[in-house]
Order: C-alpha cells, then sequence, then structure tokens
C-alpha cells in the first residue's frame, strides 16, 4: 500500500501508479503525516494523478484543510466532501494515453484556486461546511465544447478573478448559486454556441467577452448585471452577445459602463420573451443592433448610452415604465 510522505519527504516526486492506488487515503491521513497532526496538510511540488478522498466509505469521502501546491498531473479529481481545499500552481496536462479532457474537478466548499491550469475545469458541490467563499483566481482553462462549468448542484456562491476561459462553445453554468466574474476574459471558439447561464445572479465587472454570448436559461427568475468596464466584441453565435430563453421568469438586465462592438445583424442584446426588467447607462454600442421587444419589457432605462451606428429593431417608447434619456445616436 503506498505510504503518505513524512514531513521530511513530502516534495518527493509521487508516481502515478501510487497515486492512482492511494491518492485517496493520502488526503485522509494527510494531517498526521504530512504536516504534523492538528496542522493543514500540504502537499509541495509533486507529479502524478490525484484523487482525493475518493475511496470509498471504508477509508473516507471526507477530507478538509488540504493544500496542493506546485503540482504538475493529466488528472486532478477533487469532488467528494472536500472542504476548503487550496490549490496554487496547479498544472493539469491533457495525455493522449489517459485523459484527454485534461481534467480539474473541485467541490465548491470553500475551495480556492490560485494559478492553476487545466483544459476541463468543473465545479461539483458534495457539502456545504465552509465559512470562507470558493474563488478562482489567476487561472487559465481551455474548454471543450459542451463544457459544465458549474454544475448543477452547485448552491454556493462562486468567484472567478483575473481568470481566462478561452475556447467557449456550448458551455454552461447551471448552478443556481450566484456567479461572479472579476477582470476575466471568456473568448469563443470561432462562432462557438453562447455559454448558458441557470445561476440566480450573474455579475460580470471588468474584463471581457470576446466573440462569445451569454444566454441565460430562464427556468426561474434571474439577474444579470454587467458593470465596470466590461467589453464585448466579435460576432457571437446565436446573434446576440446577451440573450434569454423562452419561458414566464422575469430576468433583470443591469448593463452600467459597458463597451460593446459588434457589426452586420448581431444584437448586443436580444430581449424578446418572458418578463424583463431593462436598465443600461452610460454604455457605449458600436454597430450591430439593440432588440428589446417592448411587449417583453416591464420596465426600461436606457439613458446616457453613446449608440454609434447601432440599429434600434426593437425598442420601447418613453413613457410609463419606460425612461429613455440622454442617449446620443450616431
Amino acid at each position: 500500500m503506498h505510504r503518505p510522505p513524512d514531513a521530511t519527504t513530502r516534495r518527493r516526486v509521487l508516481t502515478t501508479a501510487g497515486l492512482a492506488a492511494g491518492a485517496a487515503a493520502l488526503a485522509t491521513a494527510a494531517p498526521a503525516h504530512a504536516a504534523g497532526a492538528g496542522r493543514t496538510p500540504l502537499f509541495d511540488g509533486n507529479s502524478g494523478l490525484m484523487d482525493l478522498a475518493n475511496s470509498g466509505p471504508q477509508w473516507g469521502t471526507s477530507a478538509k484543510r488540504v493544500t496542493v501546491r506546485k503540482h504538475v498531473c493529466s488528472w486532478f479529481t477533487a469532488n467528494t466532501k472536500i472542504t476548503d481545499l487550496t490549490l496554487e500552481d496547479v498544472r493539469v496536462i491533457a495525455r493522449s494515453t489517459f485523459d484527454r479532457a485534461g481534467t480539474l474537478t473541485v467541490n465548491a466548499d470553500g475551495a480556492q484556486l490560485r494559478g492553476c491550469a487545466a483544459k476541463t475545469f468543473s465545479l461539483a458541490q458534495h457539502s456545504t461546511r465552509s465559512r470562507r467563499p470558493t474563488v478562482i483566481s489567476d487561472c487559465a482553462f481551455t474548454v471543450p465544447p459542451d463544457t459544465v462549468l458549474i454544475q448543477s448542484a452547485v448552491t454556493a456562491p462562486v468567484h472567478f478573478v483575473r481568470c481566462e476561459l478561452t475556447g467557449l462553445d456550448g458551455a454552461a453554468l447551471r448552478g443556481a448559486g450566484p456567479v461572479r466574474l472579476t477582470d476575466c476574459r471568456l473568448a469563443g471558439a470561432g462562432h462557438g454556441a453562447p455559454v448558458a447561464v441557470s445561476a440566480a445572479e450573474l455579475h460580470v465587472h471588468g474584463g471581457s467577452l470576446e466573440g462569445i454570448g451569454l444566454l441565460l436559461t430562464a427556468e426561474k427568475d434571474q439577474r444579470l448585471r454587467l458593470t465596470g468596464g466590461t467589453a464585448l466584441s466579435g460576432t457571437p453565435a446565436g446573434g446576440a452577445f446577451l440573450s434569454r430563453a423562452a419561458s414566464d421568469a422575469t430576468v433583470t438586465w443591469d448593463l452600467s459602463d459597458v463597451t460593446s462592438a459588434t457589426g452586420g445583424s448581431t444584437a448586443h442584446a436580444r430581449v424578446e420573451h418572458g418578463d424583463n426588467h431593462w436598465s443600461a447607462t452610460g454604455c457605449r454600442f458600436t454597430g450591430g443592433a439593440l432588440h428589446l421587444a417592448p411587449g417583453a419589457l416591464r420596465s426600461a432605462l436606457h439613458s446616457t448610452c453613446v449608440e454609434d451606428g447601432t440599429r434600434r429593431t426593437a425598442f420601447p417608447q418613453p413613457g410609463g415604465t419606460a425612461l429613455i434619456t440622454g442617449n446620443l445616436r450616431l
């Protein structure tokens, strides 16, 4: 049986076979071996497959406060009841002989990732014990088509900070919990299908969306906020940067200090189904179209925006619950 490293040997490179056979036992036994009883288990400078706390009921499917640093592997999964997991500089490199997807999966229960990279990234949730937020910062993921970035079971708030998600094509944020993207870059894979968003609230602050749209599933009431200079550019598949599915749900759209540039018939926003509250203030729209069907709007605030060559293919008239004022149309 593979033995966990003690304090003097924890930087040793672990073999793939050893980790595949005993990584779960390694994680659950780590507090007494890797960092001393009562202290945070630390695995630093290793390589090989990682599967934490997944040996089954006999050995345990739970772990807490595990830290992994400077680790290289072709497959990393920590999606059982793992609380307060910290990953720093973890690199998951796809390998044709094992996992072509280069998978990194973690439990959204206080997980914090910094400077990590993988091809396929996914958040699951099997526990709710942590008091700290789930934060993914300064990470890069090259996302295969139809990847579920946030699984349906995730109800915890999730915050991406200064991350790059590229190759997006039909990706999904299925969890109901709120999602925040701060200064992140989202790039589509050449006419990639929009990102399907089921979160109760998605807040994009700064950063950019390049050739990719956001499609709110509208299975329940939702709120989308774009603030802090978020930049939208390119020609997203589906014909719109921002859109929603047809349903009776209410969607609140809140855009402030957004720049959006496209061409042809592509819409900066297409709102034509269900009930909607629209607010756009201090935004700049270049080219393309704004399609805001009056019959789908319960309220509209469109103020101090610049529309440079942008067509209003559907738009509310001012008055009543619609305030349209101070806009510059070029």
